[in-house]
């Protein structure tokens, strides 16, 4: 995959890193509409509105296992809150559980969430037990409709507290339609994870903050790199995003058409597991084609497409070309041209550097600052980050 000529920068902590001259900033195109069908009905009964707020969204993503995820978040969350004074709301929530005290993967402490007066969060309603009287309940997030009892709260007082939401796609959505109604104006602040990829739609995500781990073990570095490397890849062109929202389905895993958007294949299965998708590929090998993904860019399915040179590969979001080592791609050209169908918007990149630098592809006018050396405290929010 191409990533442009290289610059070199120096930051404060003397660690070097290059950047691609290029990068692609397109407006995130329009969120889809998930559910509503089995849904919209429920948001009438509660007196609730589907309409366009100037809600903001922003998701936390780590290259790697303590990357420091947690710590930019609640950096972020001062910061936005020192800077609105309380005028707009901020929302607090995760993918899943965090907030725990040990980290079950190295048995290091985590960071824990402290959240100040009058923050907003959802959570698990076993989280609260502990807590009577120290929030006022905005939403309950109910069974069936979701997994188990989230709330929406407002804290009362300082507080600490365990973060813990739904981690399906149709949930936060349709969370994030709830929370536009009871918070219009407010901030949401995602603790999400990479291997979820419906974290990088449009209408999960405005925008993203990465935490990288920086680590002298080649597997953790290897992650580093392509999750950078990832912020490179180019927008498909106009023409075939247009042609994508039209023809992709609720179900659709995978695409393959012609320069002239005529269909050859339609699949539901995941597609590094699909027989069809690859005879498909290697019939039309010797043409012009396209391959649309909405599932991982594996190793496997990235060997197996390597030497389609004829071939362009756009995928859903820059997620699905995470799994693919950096390493590997060295070792074998990979011919196929690559591209994202939606743009990934970046505010900052955090790192959290555990072993010395030497290069990252980091692209232009992403800030970047090292979290864990620099005084936190002189780098402002929405403020580029310079040397």
């Amino acid at each position: 995959m191409p990533t442009g000529e290289l610059k070199c920068i120096k930051l404060r902590n003397s660690a070097i890193l290059y950047r691609p001259l290029h990068t692609i900033w397109v407006p995130a195109p329009g969120a889809w509409k998930l559910g509503e069908k089995q849904r919209a009905g429920k948001m009438r009964k509660q007196g609730l509105k589907d309409t366009e707020t100037t809600m903001q969204t922003f998701s936390f993503i780590g290259s790697d296992k303590n990357a420091g995820k947690t710590t930019a978040l609640k950096f972020v969350y001062k910061g936005l809150w020192e800077e609105t004074k309380g005028e707009r709301p901020i929302c607090l929530t995760s993918l899943g559980i965090n907030g725990e005290d040990v980290d079950t993967y190295e048995n290091r402490p985590k960071p824990l969430i402290f959240i100040k007066r009058d923050t907003c969060f959802i959570t698990a309603s076993e989280h609260l037990e502990k807590l009577a009287g120290m929030y006022e309940v905005l939403h309950n997030f109910t069974p069936p409709d979701f997994r188990k009892l989230y709330v929406m709260a407002r804290s009362l007082s300082d507080i600490k507290i365990i973060l813990e939401g739904p981690n399906s796609k149709e949930d936060i959505f349709w969370m994030k339609k709830i929370i536009k109604n009871v918070l219009p104006k407010s901030y949401l602040l995602i603790d999400g994870s990479i291997d979820r990829q419906f974290l990088a739609h449009p209408a999960i995500s405005d925008a993203f903050y990465f935490a990288v781990l920086v680590s002298s073990r080649k597997e953790q570095l290897a992650k580093a790199r392509d999750l950078l490397l990832t912020l490179s890849i180019p927008v498909c062109h106009r023409k075939d995003k247009n042609f994508l929202k039209s023809a992709l389905k609720e179900y659709t895993k995978s695409l393959f058409f012609d320069e002239k958007h005529q269909v050859s294949y339609h699949g539901r299965q995941i597609p590094f597991l699909d027989v069809e998708l690859k005879n498909i590929c290697l019939k039309f090998r010797d043409r012009y084609s396209s391959l649309y993904l909405n599932g991982a860019l594996t190793k496997s399915l990235f060997t197996f497409l390597a030497p389609f040179d004829k071939l362009n590969i756009i995928l859903d979001n820059f997620t699905l070309y995470h799994n693919v080592a950096v390493q590997y791609a060295d070792e074998k050209p990979f011919r196929p041209n690559i591209f994202l169908l939606y743009p990934v918007k970046v505010k900052r990149i955090f790192l959290k550097q555990e072993a010395a630098l030497n290069f990252l592809p980091v692209p232009e006018k992403i800030p970047v600052c090292n979290l864990f050396r620099e005084n936190i405290d002189e780098i402002g929010i929405g403020k580029e980050y310079r040397s």
